[in-house]
């Protein structure tokens, strides 16, 4: 369990550890330079239960460095993960330990209830809130999360054994834990509780919450990140997905960094599109395609805003050198005005390529 100024919460959460009906356990409380009333409820409960260990950081590491330095330290066959505002069910160390008895290497995770800040039911669960419907969450879900995080963190319970040097990454802010279990699913199968065996909580306080434009970073580096070592095993269509996303995410921490709508188009995406040497063309011809359509749409609703808008953007899309003299490219931009200007004429569903 890792905490960082979890006064609120985390007497609640060591409770519900300390409860399981399993017994025989150590919990790892790493403090991360807490500035709140966290260490003194943390050793409060260190007097009263033998089972706890304590970990302090002098100063603040953050929660990657928080979660690797209590993994290294446990001692334990297997290790679950708990954030500290979050909780555990009474049984649900004892109904994940009765499938891993069968089958020790499977990475196990359960859905979870999710509460707020005082702990009332929200009425969703885990699985819900992550839109899993149609995902495929058990089994060699390796390519499934490629596409997106599902993965209910304070539920994981591995073999410690199975790690070998996969840890959470520290230079990740906030999507420490999704290139963590990515990794585990290039190696291991999951195996998914459907049964609420945690409680989730969401309140104004969770980190997911905050700074986004430190997220929008964290997805660029993690998506490079897969896309450098799984570019083989990633399929054509999952490798476009993630292309596209560093090219939006990209444009979108740009306007929110220079707060100005046509910062959009300062980005040279194009220039990202042709520097990718070790891929296909077909791969190169998709992501010039979809490029097309973003920037011709971008042109168009600053068209919308106003003239002077379409001329600074238009502006800005001629510097891109790539497309400078694209023939194909200004026949696509002549076409979709024209289609977009007169009324009862539908947008063309084919742009060309280049």
């Amino acid at each position: 369990m890792t905490v960082f100024n979890r006064e609120d919460f985390v007497s609640e959460a060591i409770e519900s550890v300390l409860n399981q009906s399993i017994k025989d356990l150590e919990l790892i409380i790493v403090d991360d330079a807490s500035i709140d009333r966290s260490k003194e409820i943390i050793g409060y409960y260190k007097e009263k239960d033998k089972r706890i260990k304590i970990l302090l950081h002098k100063k603040n590491m953050g929660i990657a460095r928080s979660t690797n330095d209590g993994v290294d330290i446990a001692k334990g066959k297997y290790v679950a993960l708990l954030d500290s505002d979050d909780l555990w069910i009474k049984n649900k160390l004892e109904k994940q330990l009765k499938i891993l008895e069968k089958e020790e290497n499977l990475i196990i995770w359960t859905n979870g209830e999710t509460i707020d800040s005082d702990g009332k039911s929200l009425g969703t669960n885990f699985t819900e809130l992550y839109h899993t419907q149609n995902r495929k969450i058990s089994g060699k879900i390796f390519r499934e999360l490629l596409k997106g995080n599902f993965i209910n963190k304070s539920s994981l319970i591995f073999k410690k054994k199975n790690l070998g040097d996969i840890r959470f990454n520290e230079n990740f802010k906030r999507l420490d834990d999704y290139k963590f279990v990515v990794d585990l699913s290039e190696k291991y199968e999951f195996y998914f509780f459907e049964e609420n065996l945690t409680k989730i909580r969401k309140h104004n306080k969770n980190t997911t919450q905050s700074d986004y434009n430190v997220l929008y970073l964290d997805h660029i580096k993690i998506n490079n990140y897969f896309l450098k070592k799984y570019g083989n095993e990633i399929p054509i269509n999952t490798k476009l997905y993630l292309y596209n996303s560093i090219i939006n995410l990209s444009t979108m921490l740009s306007m929110n960094l220079k707060k100005f709508p046509i910062c959009e188009l300062k980005i040279d995406p194009y220039k990202f599109i042709f520097n990718l040497k070790n891929e296909s063309k077909y791969i190169k011809n998709e992501l010039l395609k979809d490029q097309n359509k973003r920037t011709l749409k971008i042109l168009y609703n600053l068209y919308r805003k106003s003239f002077r808008s379409f001329i600074i953007g238009l502006a800005i899309v001629f510097k891109f050198k790539k497309i400078q003299k694209s023939i194909r490219f200004w026949l696509n931009f002549i076409i979709f005005f024209c289609f977009k200007l007169i009324p009862n004429i539908k947008f063309p569903q084919c742009l060309l390529r280049k």
